[in-house]
């Protein structure tokens, strides 16, 4: 089963669908005048976010929570008109244990399929033994089939890999991933890939190479990693294309990886520029040689605090990363975030969640959204230690999405202080986050219907989930499907 992909060298097949799959959300807007039904109004909410007029990002981010019932909407999302809808749902379905060869059946083009088997390599879902019975079924030539091969791993395939490594109506990074796994297999074929792939030009060259090297990384593939540093030439030390294979080199083979690291170190002309090189040894969990510290600078501390951080053993990098963290330095905040995630450390959680919520940088408050939903479920408390006497708007709301996002009776716990709050938004956080995981009174039902409906100043991504508890505690959740779902 191939490896699930860290942090900062996840696989780029992906990104070719991207724009089908996760277009902006959206949420149904309610009629300012006159008296709105609640049902009405939350049954148009789910119709427009996740249901038959809906988007995939809203889809997916309702499905990531788990909701008792949700499968439905992802079923009836399976034959929706909305390629892009029918795709993220089978995605999504695929996630929850559906058979990703059904799911794949059940697909109408080529595209969608391929988009299907993409995502689900990319998750780590699909097993040798699944990838080989979609090979059998499917006629295409493309990426897909080159990825299903090569996960599959059977000797018999060996034919139907030169075929497509030769084929000239095939994509390049489908023939390039067929060429590294017979490489992999021992029979030479990346060398005569990368001589094809000359012609063209350096920027959509340099792509495919990076598609493939990304891909074989995630399948460790060392022999064909190994391959592909022989045939990549010269690069200069801050070559993004370099950083990669070296980065791929100290995941499956870290002897030889070392030796890279090495070489791009002796050819970095710039103390000042070679932390990125430094960086590249955390994200590949490898020790750093003791004998290379004198080149990382430590005059100021920003750069004492990520000269610390790479020559921690990695063990120990967890506590080493959180100063460079509270300097807001980024690379060590994407990496500490994957790792931070995966261990639940709770004091690098906090030292990402309390840098990311207060900093005025644009794009940070992925971390502290990240780190709050992360918290809310391994650590309430520390969550809620950060609502009392709290006056910052923004902090409030990354504090509530960990807690709605965690949907256990502890983390309701957190938000019922809050339940009478002076502040609009922040009494309907908390009862979307109680919502989440007990029973409501009528009255506080009725709230939640006019927060779904628009009335309780929550952000709009949240009413699709306020509508669907608002439903479910009516119990008119079964009844309203068919209306949700209706195109």
């Amino acid at each position: 089963m191939p490896r699930r992909p860290s942090f900062s060298s996840s696989c780029l097949l992906i990104v070719s669908f991207a724009l089908i799959l996760f277009p902006e959300a959206t949420v149904a807007q309610t009629d300012p005048y006159g008296k709105v039904d609640a049902t009405d109004a939350s049954v148009s909410v789910l119709r427009r976010s996740v249901g038959g007029a809906g988007t995939p990002a809203n889809v997916s981010e309702l499905a990531s929570l788990d909701l008792p019932g949700f499968s439905s909407i992802l079923e009836a999302g399976v034959t929706n008109p909305n390629a892009a809808m029918r795709v993220r749902s089978s995605i999504d379905l695929a996630e929850a244990g559906e058979p990703i060869p059904l799911l794949v059946s059940r697909l109408a083009s080529d595209d969608e399929r391929a988009a299907l088997i993409i995502a689900t390599f990319s998750e780590g879902l699909i097993e040798p033994s699944t990838a080989g019975t979609i090979a059998d079924d499917l006629e295409t030539k493309g990426v897909a089939m080159a990825v299903l091969l090569a996960v599959a791993d059977r000797d018999g395939d060996s034919a139907r890999l030169s075929e497509l490594t030769g084929d000239p109506e095939a994509a390049w990074l489908a023939r390039g991933i067929a060429a590294a796994t017979l490489e992999q297999r021992g029979t030479a074929a990346l060398e005569d890939w990368f001589n094809a792939i000359a012609e063209l030009e350096p920027a959509m060259r340099d792509l495919n190479v990076f598609e493939v090297l990304a891909t074989i990384d995630r399948l460790d593939f060392d022999a064909a990693v190994g391959r592909m540093s022989t045939l990549i030439g010269d690069r200069p030390f801050n070559d993004a294309l370099r950083a990669a294979l070296v980065e791929s080199l100290l995941d499956v083979s870290p002897a030889t990886g070392l030796v890279a690291w090495n070489s791009m170190v002796d050819d970095c002309p710039d103390d000042g520029m070679i932390t990125p090189i430094g960086m590249l040894l955390v994200s590949a969990g490898q020790p750093a040689p003791a004998d290379q510290r004198g080149r990382f600078p430590s005059e100021d501390r920003m750069s004492e605090a990520i000269t610390t951080l790479i020559f921690t053993p990695p063990s120990q990098r967890g506590q080493a990363a959180i100063p460079a963290i509270r300097l807001g330095h980024r690379p060590t905040m994407i990496w500490a975030m994957g790792e931070a995630e995966s261990s639940e450390d709770l004091p690098l959680l906090e030292a990402i969640f309390d840098t990311a919520s207060t900093s005025k940088r644009r794009g940070i408050e992925e971390f502290a959204i990240r780190a709050a939903e992360t918290l809310g479920k391994t650590s309430p408390s520390a969550l809620g230690r950060r609502l009392v006497d709290q006056k910052d708007k923004a902090i409030i709301e990354f504090v509530f999405r960990g807690l709605i996002a965690a949907g256990t009776p502890e983390a309701a716990a957190e938000a019922t202080p809050y339940l009478e709050a002076s502040a609009r938004t922040t009494r309907s956080l908390a009862l979307l986050a109680v919502a989440r995981s007990g029973d409501l009174d009528p009255a506080q039902i009725r709230l939640l219907g006019r927060a779904a409906a628009g009335g309780g100043g929550l952000p709009p991504d949240l009413r699709p989930l306020a509508a669907w508890l608002f439903l479910e505690s009516r119990g008119e959740l079964k009844k309203s499907i068919p209306r949700i779902i209706e195109p």
